[in-house]
């Protein structure tokens, strides 16, 4: 039998219909581009207006919410990456999860197990299709635009945290993710 990352004993009912509706409502870069495509200008144009509105009001823009500065080609690439692949991964290995659940039980209970495959992650190739395709949207003033506001990472921490770190221990004596419609 195939080794699943989760634990059948970890998986909660509750949690695992929660996490299927979360991956189901945030799924349209799963979809064909032109679905998808109408969705995000959907999406983004509902974001400009409440920062329309909130700078009517005098107000900060929430992220994604200023229609001048916003990129949303960047904006939808790191959607993918840091939101979409990690839910639809944990998803994925879920289901798995709750195969292993089914077989345990089908022993338990004296029936026949189905023979366990992994399950099938239909949304991998329209994720890396519709990624790829705002990859080729990103400008290089974008890019550049991107680059100046962004601190940069290393090692999974900000360079900022990492110079404070030096300072500090200067300072501081011996303490050491088709064309359907």
């Amino acid at each position: 039998m195939a080794k699943c990352p989760l634990q059948p004993s970890t998986v909660n009912r509750n949690s695992a219909m929660t996490l299927i509706l979360h991956c189901a409502d945030i799924s349209h870069p799963t979809k064909s581009w032109n679905l998808h495509k109408k969705w995000t200008d959907n999406l983004m144009e509902e974001f400009f207006c409440q920062g329309d509105k909130e700078t009517s009001l005098g107000l900060p823009n929430s992220p994604l919410c200023n229609r001048a500065e916003t990129l949303v080609p960047e904006s939808q690439v790191g959607f993918i990456d840091f939101i979409i692949v990690p839910s639809m991964n944990l998803l994925g290995d879920m289901f798995d999860a709750l195969l292993l659940v089914q077989n345990e039980e089908a022993i338990s209970n004296g029936g026949k197990p189905s023979e366990y495959k992994k399950v099938a992650r239909p949304w991998d190739k329209r994720l890396a299709e519709n990624r790829k395709r705002w990859k080729e949207l990103v400008t290089p003033k974008d890019a550049e635009k991107t680059a100046e506001k962004s601190p940069s990472v290393s090692n999974g921490r900000l360079k900022e945290e990492e110079e404070d770190e030096e300072v500090g221990a200067d300072s501081m004596e011996d303490v050491d993710g088709d064309e359907d419609e």
